[in-house]
């Protein structure tokens, strides 16, 4: 296919869809660890969207580009900081008071690809597919770190379920 142009009907249809492009790409870059700097990667990964904007062989991927691009912004903002497990949002992460449970810590402490992964598939409610864009790892590859990052949480949360359960 060919390179679609920046004729004034696509940059008309960027413009009004750039808020709801905007609060996309803000929590996608919080979920994938840039919490502070959410904001500005999501305006420059749209401010580089539109001047791109022909470089897009189909408007079709116009969203995942944009994730791609923002997801690589979230990852030079994660290597500039130190190592932290603070700043993941992991608000979809089950707590459970009576039996004072809280697996934010667990996922925190998962490889980075497993962490990004559940924070995309059941934290943002992405695809495995749409995860690996976003990545750009395979399909399979984001299939793997859920696989993985299932059963570390299941080891590390099981003693402590079973020390609540047993009171």
């Amino acid at each position: 296919m060919d390179a679609i142009s920046a004729t004034p009907e696509a940059l008309d249809y960027f413009d009004a869809a750039y808020s709801k492009l905007f609060d996309e790409l803000c929590v996608l870059c919080r979920a994938l660890g840039a919490p502070d700097e959410a904001e500005d990667i999501a305006q420059e990964a749209l401010l580089y969207g539109r001047a791109h904007l022909r470089d897009l062989r189909d408007e079709r991927n116009l969203r995942p580009w944009l994730r791609r691009i923002a997801a690589r912004g979230a990852a030079a903002a994660r290597r500039r900081r130190l190592p932290s497990l603070d700043g993941m949002e992991t608000s979809y992460v089950p707590v459970d008071p009576e039996m004072r449970l809280d697996c934010s810590e667990a996922v925190a402490r998962l490889p980075e690809r497993e962490r990004l992964a559940m924070a995309l598939v059941y934290g943002l409610g992405y695809g495995q597919e749409e995860a690996a864009q976003v990545l750009g790892v395979a399909r399979g590859t984001v299939a793997a770190s859920l696989w993985k990052a299932r059963q570390k949480l299941a080891r590390e949360l099981a003693p402590a379920t079973r020390k609540e359960l047993e009171r």
